[in-house]
């Protein structure tokens, strides 16, 4: 049995890696959305990539020809123009250009994984106190990042949305819309190293 004294955080990492090198193992717990999320609803980006472009930010060149105007005639009488679906709509005043939209990055990874380190070194020294196996503790230090993940999703703010955003999508959390993305957060124990980013 290990005996841990808790002096400090930084101690109680030290000790945790000690303990974890003498365990060794070649796997490794990879926490976000991972290959097996599939496309987006609109079939035209994978999960994954949208969850980069929300983590890293994206400069996307637009080719146009989105249609605007008034939704409704209550929306003409108060001079309200949004972006509409072709073919929908009270009034269509024209088309968009061609031009460049700038998505801001809106770190959720990192950070949300970040917030769970407290957890994850409480979930690591449970486990080899308690005599799992390595596998045992990755997998239930994959469920206390996953769920941080979600959480610090849930309550981010900023940069916030834009109003033309926030209008479309009924709601101002800049990360969630239909709540896809965020369901799409899982972990994954496998054999490593871990792989990051897109290919």
């Amino acid at each position: 049995m290990i005996n841990l004294e808790l002096i400090g955080f930084q101690e109680l990492q030290d000790e945790l890696s000690k303990e974890l090198a003498a365990l060794r193992s070649d796997k490794v717990v990879t926490v976000g959305i991972h290959e097996e999320a599939g496309d987006v609803e609109s079939g035209d980006l994978t999960m994954a990539s949208l969850g980069a472009i929300n983590e890293f930010g994206a400069d996307i060149k637009h080719p146009g020809g989105t249609s605007y105007g008034y939704a409704s005639k209550a929306a003409a009488d108060r001079d309200e123009v949004r972006f509409l679906k072709a073919g929908s709509g009270y009034m269509e005043l024209g088309v968009t250009k061609p031009h460049d939209i700038n998505i801001p990055a809106r770190p959720w990874l990192e950070p949300g994984v970040a917030s769970a380190t407290p957890e994850v070194l409480l979930t690591i020294q449970d486990g080899v106190e308690g005599g799992q196996s390595m596998d045992q503790i990755l997998e239930a230090v994959g469920v206390v990042a996953a769920a941080a993940v979600k959480i610090y999703m849930t309550e981010l703010k900023t940069p916030p949305n834009a109003a033309s955003t926030i209008r479309k999508k009924g709601s101002s959390n800049p990360l969630i819309d239909s709540g896809a993305m965020r369901q799409s957060v899982t972990h994954q124990v496998s054999i490593g190293p871990a792989t990051e980013g897109l290919e």
